[in-house]
């Protein structure tokens, strides 16, 4: 089965929107506390409006992996400042793939390709968030070279997380 990486385009707000519901939902339910504060947080972070806007924006790169179907998606943002740093680079935002399909080397090849991207538009550095209690997230961006850079605080009105803060020169 082909496995493609393209650039989502504005046609693309509405599968963006099916997708970020069901993996996000798939990957993370169990680690809300609220039902409500977790679809509030995903209409906020896949409402249509929010994707549209996305979308159209010059410093904010949206990619779609398919097989016979759409898998996954991630989102980076270009010449974004680490929190509390003088350093700068591109900040993947998002990297999810539909949890029928993990362990099939699509998220590592997502992964590289977002790390020639970066490369390519001379960003220097790669960085994101992941929660605290995300093992598996973890050690995958470890196996990369991703360092831990420092945790800050995810808080909701019923729950406090910790979100690791991890990065890598490119």
């Amino acid at each position: 089965m082909e496995f493609t990486i393209r650039k989502a385009k504005a046609e693309d707000a509405e599968l963006l929107h099916l997708l970020g519901r069901m993996t996000y939902s798939a990957h993370f339910k169990h680690m809300w506390v609220s039902a409500e504060e977790l679809d509030a947080f995903i209409d906020k972070e896949y409402g249509l409006a929010e994707l549209n806007s996305s979308l159209a924006a010059p410093n904010e790169s949206w990619l779609i992996a398919e097989t016979d179907k759409p898998i996954g998606f991630a989102k980076v943002t270009w010449n974004t400042p680490v929190p509390d740093s003088s350093m700068s680079g591109a900040l993947l935002n998002k990297l999810y793939l539909n949890p029928e399909e993990t362990g099939k080397n699509y998220g590592r090849w997502m992964f590289e390709s977002i790390i020639n991207e970066a490369r390519d538009k001379r960003e220097g550095y790669l960085w994101l968030e992941v929660l605290g209690d995300n093992v598996r997230a973890r050690k995958f961006y470890e196996a990369f070279g991703m360092q831990h850079i420092k945790d800050i605080p995810f808080v909701t009105a019923s729950q406090q997380s910790i979100l690791q803060i991890m990065g890598m020169m490119i």
